[in-house]
């Protein structure tokens, strides 16, 4: 089973040089690894020095590295299939009304995204890997490029006319059955194919036990309120989150003397992490004087970096369970650090819509909800619980 480790966190925080060490230490202990970027700027050639591209190159031992070029791939490898889905769905969006709502799946900002993560399933699939350590943008870009194959899921749904062979791909994102009638099943059989690999995408993404997600942080207060932020959006879209690595860590010297204030801000934030994350494996990797740059310094940064062992620790939680009441069906999602005030939460159609700062995960409902309302919902120890009754009959 290929082990996919995800890094991210707020820009500048040395997200690329710790999944740089991740991936050297993990090959160093004979694991086939792959450093995967991302980043449409991608900075792992800088980090490793050495030049990497949109190939495949070999780093080391046991380890390769490439920089994802999310346009060429899907030209290359999806092309054909892309150009005949859009022209299907496109011709579909014609005749949607002027609400705004015209916009084909296909043609939404974020799409070509989606192939640097059908790619990374590509490296799952092979066989050629033990492990695929993934550079990803920071935080932002990140949380819209996770959350775009279950958005896309949602837009099949709204655009596309789905009979039986559509519903055997499909199902198990929408957990619903869709009556109605195919367009064209040649055109459909494109679509059908791309959508196959977004299932699969997604199963591997949402699958605790081959993927996660380590958020990279510094003892500063505005990063630490934005790791906290997407810490909760991560699972509010149902990732699993194996660990928090606290970088440029100053030594316990600097406590006295020139750094004495900064050592006093960085002890705060320190405190604040181990007490939001007191159930999370945490690292620190201390201050270096010099830039991480080159495999001396990848390998001096692996050796500060814990054993992954100590990653496998991390909780493993249920983001969305449904669970059968006296009066109907409760949903629960895990949502660990919200708030109330900064929650919000609606019905539209057959999805229930959870909103939270400046994210919403539209989740498709089953089949049994059907008929039933949201009766109540409450927030309670980072645990969401929405109660679906039958409608009072006047």
């Amino acid at each position: 089973m290929t082990r996919i480790r995800v890094f991210t966190g707020k820009g500048g925080v040395g997200k690329t040089s710790v999944a740089a060490a991740c991936a050297w230490r993990l090959a160093e202990g004979g694991e086939r690894t792959i450093l995967a970027s991302t980043d449409a700027a991608h900075s792992i050639g800088d980090v490793l020095d050495r030049r990497i591209g949109p190939d495949v190159v070999r780093v080391a031992d046991n380890l390769d590295a490439v920089e994802l070029d999310a346009d060429r791939i899907m030209e290359g490898e999806y092309g054909g299939l892309v150009r005949s889905a859009t022209a299907m769905m496109g011709g579909m969006a014609m005749g949607s009304d002027a609400s705004g709502e015209g916009d084909a799946p296909l043609s939404m900002p974020g799409f070509d995204g989606l192939f640097s993560l059908l790619k990374l399933l590509d490296f799952a699939e092979s066989g050629d890997y033990d492990s695929v350590v993934v550079d990803c943008a920071p935080t932002g870009e990140t949380l819209a490029l996770l959350k775009f194959p279950e958005l896309l899921g949602w837009y099949v749904e709204k655009w596309l006319p789905l009979g039986k062979a559509a519903m055997r791909v499909l199902s198990p994102v929408s957990k619903k059955v869709l009556k109605v009638e195919l367009p064209d099943k040649h055109a459909m059989s494109d679509v059908e194919r791309l959508y196959a690999r977004l299932i699969d995408l997604q199963e591997l993404l949402k699958d605790g036990e081959r993927t996660t997600v380590r958020i990279v942080t510094l003892p500063e207060k505005m990063v630490v309120e934005e790791t906290k932020r997407n810490y909760l959006y991560l699972n509010l879209f149902g990732y699993r989150v194996d660990g928090v690595v606290v970088n440029r860590v100053l030594p316990s010297e600097a406590a006295h003397g020139f750094f004495a204030e900064w050592a006093d801000v960085q002890h705060r934030c320190m405190g604040e992490l181990e007490d939001v994350f007191a159930d999370m494996p945490m690292a620190r990797v201390p201050w270096y004087g010099t830039d991480v740059c080159g495999v001396e310094g990848v390998r001096r940064l692996a050796d500060a970096l814990p054993d992954e062992k100590a990653f496998d620790a991390a909780p493993r939680v249920e983001h969305e369970r449904y669970t059968k009441t006296e009066d109907g069906w409760r949903l629960e999602l895990f949502l660990p650090l919200a708030q109330k005030g900064a929650l919000e939460l609606f019905r539209t159609g057959a999805d229930l819509v959870v909103r939270i700062g400046g994210f919403a995960r539209c989740i498709p409902l089953p089949n049994v909800l059907a008929g039933l309302e949201v009766g109540r919902a409450r927030l309670e120890d980072g645990l969401l619980a929405v109660d679906f009754e039958k409608e009072a009959s006047e």
